[in-house]
Formats: structure tokens, C-alpha cells, sequence
């Protein structure tokens, strides 16, 4: 069983997706000419914010953006079964990333809920129900990009976000997904020809489906269900590993991070492979260390691109000592007993971090690389003072003067656990 908890990203509610209407181009163009509908925009894929308030989304109505979406999205104009599944609310591969997020229904469509749960005087209609329609528009990439909106900029993606209010950002999370995956995948991977917006920008389709090309087979994607016409989303693990006792946590560090910043330990889940898994062969992998039992805590959307973040505990099996010489991956990891870390979340830069450190780690997150002068300048921002491939010993906590804040999982099973609140261990 989980911990119940509602991680940033997460919607704080979410919208109401409204899945079911996305194929209906009648209804997806009416919310979009709607005069309450709102429109999130994005270039290069940093949202538009309010000038000198990065964490303040610029909310644009239909007026603003008509340069961007045109005519909105078309139909089917055939009677065929084929005609109609290949022209499902879709868009031309020339036209600007133009995605249907939901429908804000927190205020009237929860009220009315809640009023025919008492009285069954009032019914909501689910298939319709009331409330403000959002979109997320790309305003296309580089010179083509240019949008002058007055009083407004382009935000840093995750500066912005990690000042947004719980709601807000999960509306970021979604739409930032959702146009990256579209801008992203303009191509068929299955025969290189160009791929068109389907369902609203929730699919993908290749353009020999609404334009054949004489003399060639249909392309194979045109048939069957195949990953890479909808949107993925790929987990990693985020694990809290702890000792047997359950009064220590394990936390490491990579050379190219902030100088003092530990996090708990993390990796992908890889195909065929469950979550419990994962984490056991990644905290092996990276620290040495062998863990028996496995939990899921809670998880969180990470739109940097389009992960989903899963956290779990984990128990550690006793006498082993940490080691780095398997995959290399980590300069540091040691075992912080809960008074160390307590006052550490407690302090007010326990958990603080530059704009340029933001960035600087999103840099890192999305280059992969491993070139030595990358590895040189890391160092230099994060001088390493340990042999390779040795632990600390228990005691002796150098370096750690940050964690990740509560806005990450990571920050949250780290609090979770300083906090004392549940009783982890009797649970793994």
C-alpha cells in the first residue's frame, strides 16, 4: 500500500482530461472557440510567464493565439471507417503543436457532485460537464518562434516551474509532455515519412495514411497498436533505502552536482523489469549494497521530458559496505542517520538552490554526456576527495549540506522518512 500522498507535478487536482472526446473534432473545436477557454504557450519549450514572475503561467485566450492555431483542427470528410480513423480531430504537419489538456471542473462540477450526492436534486453531465477549457499551443521553434506579448517571457522550464503553485504546475507538467512529444515526433519511425496530430495532439499518425504514395505498400504502422503513435512516459525509480534498523537512509551524490547536495539513489526501469526489480538492481549497481524487501511510497509526473518518477523504500541487508567500482556512477554515497537529515530539511538552506544551479542540473539531466572535460568541470564545481571505489565509514559525513526540495520525490521520501511519521521498517 502506498503513502496517499500528492506529489508537485501531480495536478493538486488535475484537470479533467476528458479522453473520450478527443476524437470528436466537433466538440474539441468547440471548446477551443470557446471565449472562456485559456491557452498555455511554449517556445523551444519554455512556458510563457508573466514578465519578472517565473512562476506566474500566462493564461492567453482565443484572440491572442489565432496566429498560431488557424482554423483549429479538422475531420473526417469521408463516410469510410478508414477515412474516419485517419482523420480523428487531426492537424497538418505543417500547422503549430496544438494539444487539448481538459477542462477545469473544480468549482461548478464538484459543487454539483456533491449537491446530488446530498439532495439527487442535480446531475452533472459527464460527457459535457462545465468549466474553463485549457490548451497547451506551440509558438514554433527559433526566428519562427518570435511572439511579442506584452508584459510577458519565456521562462526557464524548470526555474519557472519550481515557482509555480501546486496547480499551476501540474497544468506545466502536462502541456510541456504533451508539445514536446509532438515537436519531437514529426517522423514515422516506422517508414521516415512525416507524422501528422491526431485526437486533439494525443496521437501521432504517418501522412501515407491520409496521403498514400502510389506504387508502396501501406506503412505497417497504419495497422495495429504501436507505442510510438501515443505519447510515452518513462518510470524511473526513486529509492529511499534504509538500514535494517530503519534509523539510517541511504543518499549519494554524482560529481557534477551542486558542491553538497545528496539525493536518494535512482535509475530507469528497464523492459521487463518490475519496480521492485529496478530498485534492487540499481542500488546494487551504483552503491554495492543488496536490498531484501521493497515498497511503493508514491509517485509524480516529471515532465523533463515526460517521466513518471516512482518512489519506493527499500530495506538494506546488514554488513555490506558501500562501493562505487561497478558502474561508476555515483562519487559519493553514505548512510545519515534521521537527526542529521532532520535538521538539515529543517534549516532554511537545507533545501535552497541558485536559478543557475536549477538550470545547470536540467543541463545535466538532458546532455548524457560522459566527455572528460565535462567530468573536469564538475569536478571543479564539486571537488571529489575520495578513492575510487570506497565507501565512508559509518561516522563520517562529509559534504552533505543540501537535499532535493519537497517539489521532487526524492525531497519528499527523504522528509517522510526525517519525519518519523510512518513506521517504514515493520511495513517492508
Amino acid at each position: 500500500m502506498g503513502d496517499n500522498l500528492v506529489n508537485f507535478y501531480a495536478g493538486q487536482p488535475p484537470l479533467n482530461r476528458l479522453s473520450f472526446i478527443r476524437p470528436s473534432v466537433d466538440k474539441i473545436n468547440a471548446l477551443l472557440n470557446a471565449e472562456s477557454t485559456r491557452f498555455i504557450a511554449f517556445k523551444d519549450l519554455k512556458p510563457l510567464v508573466q514578465e519578472n514572475e517565473l512562476g506566474k503561467l500566462v493564461f492567453l485566450d482565443r484572440k491572442a493565439v489565432e496566429s498560431r492555431i488557424g482554423d483549429g483542427y479538422m475531420g473526417s470528410g469521408g463516410d469510410s471507417k478508414e477515412a474516419v480513423r485517419t482523420m480523428e480531430t487531426y492537424r497538418k504537419p505543417s500547422d503549430n503543436a496544438l494539444v487539448f489538456l481538459g477542462i477545469d471542473d473544480r468549482t461548478s462540477a464538484r459543487e454539483n457532485i456533491e449537491t446530488e450526492i446530498q439532495s439527487s436534486e442535480k446531475q452533472v453531465d459527464l460527457a459535457n460537464p462545465p468549466g474553463t477549457a485549457f490548451f497547451a499551443v506551440d509558438a514554433g521553434r527559433g526566428a519562427e518562434g518570435e511572439w511579442e506579448i506584452s508584459g510577458t517571457q519565456w521562462g526557464d522550464p524548470r526555474s519557472s516551474a519550481s515557482s509555480m503553485s501546486g496547480w499551476e504546475a501540474g497544468l506545466f507538467a502536462q502541456a510541456r509532455a504533451l508539445i514536446d512529444w509532438n515537436t519531437r515526433n514529426r517522423f514515422c519511425p516506422m517508414c521516415g515519412s512525416q507524422t501528422y496530430s491526431l485526437w486533439a495532439g494525443w496521437k501521432r499518425g504517418c501522412i501515407t495514411g491520409l496521403e498514400p504514395i502510389p506504387g508502396k505498400e501501406p506503412c505497417p504502422s497504419l495497422e495495429g497498436l504501436h507505442n510510438f503513435a501515443y505519447p510515452r512516459t518513462d518510470p524511473v525509480i526513486i529509492m529511499g533505502i534504509l538500514n535494517s534498523a530503519g534509523d539510517k537512509i541511504l543518499l549519494g551524490r554524482q560529481a557534477k552536482w551542486p558542491k553538497g547536495m545528496y539525493s536518494c539513489l535512482a535509475g530507469f526501469v528497464e523492459p521487463g523489469e518490475s519496480f521492485e526489480d529496478a530498485v534492487r538492481r540499481e542500488v546494487m549497481e551504483e552503491a554495492g549494497i543488496e536490498v531484501g524487501p521493497v515498497r511503493y511510497s508514491s509517485s509524480q509526473p516529471w515532465p523533463y521530458p515526460a517521466n513518471l518518477m516512482v518512489g519506493c523504500f527499500g530495506r538494506a541487508k546488514d554488513g555490506q559496505r558501500i562501493r562505487f567500482d561497478l558502474d561508476n556512477e555515483l562519487e559519493d554515497a553514505q548512510w545519515f542517520d534521521r537527526p542529521t537529515i532532520r535538521s538539515l530539511v529543517s534549516s532554511p538552506t537545507g533545501s535552497k538552490y541558485s536559478e543557475a544551479e536549477i538550470k545547470r542540473l536540467g543541463k545535466l539531466a538532458n546532455s548524457g554526456s560522459n566527455h572528460k572535460d565535462d567530468q573536469e568541470t564538475a569536478n571543479a564545481l564539486a571537488p571529489s576527495e575520495r578513492k575510487t571505489g570506497e565507501g565512508d565509514a559509518e561516522g563520517d559525513k562529509r559534504g552533505l549540506t543540501r537535499v532535493p526540495p519537497d517539489t521532487a520525490i526524492a525531497g519528499k521520501l527523504i522528509r517522510l522518512w526525517a519525519d518519523g511519521g510512518v513506521d517504514l521498517v515493520s511495513r517492508l
